[in-house]
């Protein structure tokens, strides 16, 4: 699916009343604070050169995603640190069992980074934390996996995920 602004600003909406609804409840379902569970909204059209359309698209709309206290964490990363990471500050290729060109635009509380190949400018990848050299990802005892078909499906699964959580705490 290609990713269009308006769907992001659905997505985002309905991401909104989620967060809403669970930092109103964390507390007194764990006994203790959470961190900041939000998506941020981008205050400017975000510069985005060299980034797959789909991204692009997103980084207008949103500028960060931070989920910290569902599951082990979800990020999407600013705008600025994922055009940065295409510099080299972050993994552009992935060698391994798997090989592709990616943009590294997101994280887990686990260490492991989220990838869109920059080949097909859809598919998404989980990197398990391993060696990164000159911007080049080796794939580990635990290879990388792709965790959804577009950014979509990717941003479509941190909403089903923050919602199962939501469930669990009524």
């Amino acid at each position: 699916m290609t990713v269009t602004g308006e769907w992001i600003c659905g997505w985002a909406g309905r991401m909104d009343a989620l967060c809403s609804t669970f930092m109103g409840r964390f507390a007194s379902a764990f006994g203790y604070p959470p961190g900041e569970n939000c998506v941020a909204r981008a205050a400017s059209s975000a510069a985005v050169e060299g980034l797959p359309d789909d991204l692009g698209t997103f980084y207008r709309r949103v500028e960060q995603v931070s989920l910290p206290d569902v599951g082990s964490g979800f990020f999407v990363h600013p705008a600025g640190r994922t055009v940065a990471g295409l510099r080299g500050d972050l993994p552009t290729r992935i060698v391994g069992p798997r090989e592709d060109s990616v943009v590294v635009f997101g994280s887990d509380g686990g260490g492991a980074l989220f990838a869109l190949s920059a080949t097909d400018g859809s598919t998404v990848y989980r990197l398990p934390p391993s060696r990164v050299e000159g911007g080049v990802y080796t794939a580990g005892a635990v290879p990388p996996e792709v965790v959804a078909p577009d950014l979509a499906a990717f941003l479509s699964l941190l909403e089903r995920e923050l919602a199962a959580v939501n469930r669990a705490m009524q």
